[in-house]
């Protein structure tokens, strides 16, 4: 059955990357969502992970392109609930991710709907991980990567944010263009997120003096 797409109406009308990036996502969620099934089915057992499940958060490097990192930047600084924010900040300005993913608050990930698509596509059957386990290494029949073949349509959303028109995206797809613009978590300036949550909050601060003073004259 489908779901429904992650919506953020205000933002999206807004931001028009944030648009194409939710569409990406979607597709990809949909077709891991039919893919796991068909796999659990051949199978004959249920997919490992489960919602607590972290080692994939750990001692991981975690590829994303330009625009997957701008929706965590977007998403930490203009939804994240200010009580995440203030655990987060100290993670943030310390610029931890060598050991665990930044972005891991008490064993669940603050920002999971704008989680990337790696985070999105991988899966372990047979059993849940080990902490520090290479499952690559130890049961790589176990890996199972999700969504792959939805690649070219996740594509002819991404693609036109890179300035490139319709005529080349089947040939960019083709020639991995998105995965070689592509940069690792670890290695972004995260400090600078804790700058766009507190511009965020100054505007929204400055949005609620605003609308009192209308309200009021």
């Amino acid at each position: 059955m489908a779901t429904a797409r992650t919506t953020y109406p205000e933002h999206e009308a807004r931001h028009p990357w944030l648009v194409r990036l939710l569409n990406a996502y979607h597709i990809s969620d949909e077709a891991a969502r039919a893919e796991i099934a068909q796999e659990e089915a051949r199978r004959g057992e249920a997919v490992a992970c489960r919602e607590g499940c972290r080692t994939c958060c750990q001692g991981q490097v975690i590829p994303l392109s330009d625009f997957e990192a701008l929706g965590l930047w977007w998403f930490a600084a203009e939804v994240m609930p200010l009580e995440v924010q203030a655990r987060l900040r100290p993670r943030l300005l310390a610029g931890r991710g060598d050991e665990e993913c930044v972005f891991l608050l008490d064993g669940g990930c603050a920002v999971y709907p704008l989680r990337p698509f790696v985070c999105r596509q991988y899966f372990v059957f047979g059993r849940a991980c080990a902490p520090g386990e290479n499952v690559y290494e130890t049961r790589p029949r176990d890996v199972f990567k999700a969504a792959l073949g939805s690649g070219r349509d996740m594509a002819w959303e991404l693609l036109p944010l890179y300035g490139k028109g319709e005529e080349d995206i089947d040939r960019l797809f083709e020639s991995g263009y998105v995965s070689r613009k592509g940069k690792h978590l670890r290695t972004l300036p995260l400090e600078n997120i804790v700058i766009h949550m507190d511009a965020a909050i100054a505007r929204k601060s400055a949005r609620n003096i605003t609308a009192s003073k209308g309200r009021n004259a």
